[in-house]
Parts: structure tokens; sequence; C-alpha cells
């Protein structure tokens, strides 16, 4: 009978431990930063980054909804519906798009001219989990990242020119 209990103890440790909550992800970077659509109405900006996943498990993450910052002043929302699959201890990279007003494009555009290192802030949420359970995860970031704006222009013309 003892031996059950201390079975029965055991079990539960390790099922409390096993089930613990999930550290987020860890903004590690991003990479060809890109503008995908450019009108009067309504641009699109689109990046890969790098997110990288400090727990011993694989993390899935389900949803996202991020706002995102240049020196302060909004720049854009981002949505993520899509499962996406950061690997234990490692760092996977992933598509983001978001949405984001001419205005404010225009507006960094003109700061990024005359210095381009970038405070960028992003703030919102994500679902975070595995097994099938998940929980709201908050995001926010804050550092400085160097946007080459000559190269941005360059890589969208480049683009329009072949469509």
């Amino acid at each position: 009978m003892k031996q059950l209990k201390f079975l029965t103890g055991i079990v539960l440790i390790v099922a409390l431990v096993s089930c613990g909550k999930p550290q987020p992800p860890q903004y590690a970077g991003y990479q060809n930063f890109r503008v995908e659509k450019a009108d009067l109405s309504n641009s699109v900006l689109a990046s890969d980054i790098k997110l990288y996943n400090p727990n011993a498990y694989n993390l899935n993450l389900k949803s996202a909804s991020l706002d995102v910052y240049f020196n302060d002043k909004f720049l854009g929302h981002s949505s993520l519906d899509s499962l996406i699959v950061l690997p234990a201890k490692d760092t996977a990279v992933f598509p983001l798009r978001m949405t984001a007003s001419p205005k404010e494009i225009l507006r960094n555009s003109a700061k990024l001219l005359f210095n381009p290192d970038v405070k960028i802030r992003i703030t919102g949420s994500a679902k975070a989990g595995r097994g099938g359970f998940y929980i709201n995860v908050p995001i926010n970031y804050e550092g400085v990242q160097r946007i080459n704006l000559r190269e941005l222009i360059t890589s969208y013309n480049n683009e329009t020119k072949g469509k």
C-alpha cells in the first residue's frame, strides 16, 4: 500500500512539473524586411521573424495578435492565424505580415533617412502550448534594429518591375 502511495505521489509530481506554464518565445531578430503592397489606402509590410523557444519541448503557436511600433509611433497590426511549431531550445523563422497605413509608413520612412537605427516595440499576445492545451502568452519586446531604407526601396522596385 505504501508503494502505491509513493508511486502515485511521484506520478503527480512529474505531471505537475511537465504541465508547467510554458515560457514565452523570445524575439531573436528579423530578416528580409520588405514591402509587399503599397497603395494609398492600405499597405502590407512583411518580414521573416526569428523566435527562440526557451522551453525543453516543442511549442506550438496557434494564433497571435501584435501591434508594432517604430520609435514609439504605431506602425501597424499583425495577426497570425496558422499553427507554427517552434522546436525545443532552438530558433525558428516564420513569415509575418503587417497592415499599415501609408501615412505611418511615410512618417517613419522620413526618419529612417537620417537614422537607420529604429526602436522597435512589439506588444500583444499569442496562444501557445502543446498537446492541445493552449494558454495566452503576453508578448512584449522592445529593442533597436537597423533598417536599410535604400535596400528596402530597391527590393520593392525590383519586385514591382517583375510583375
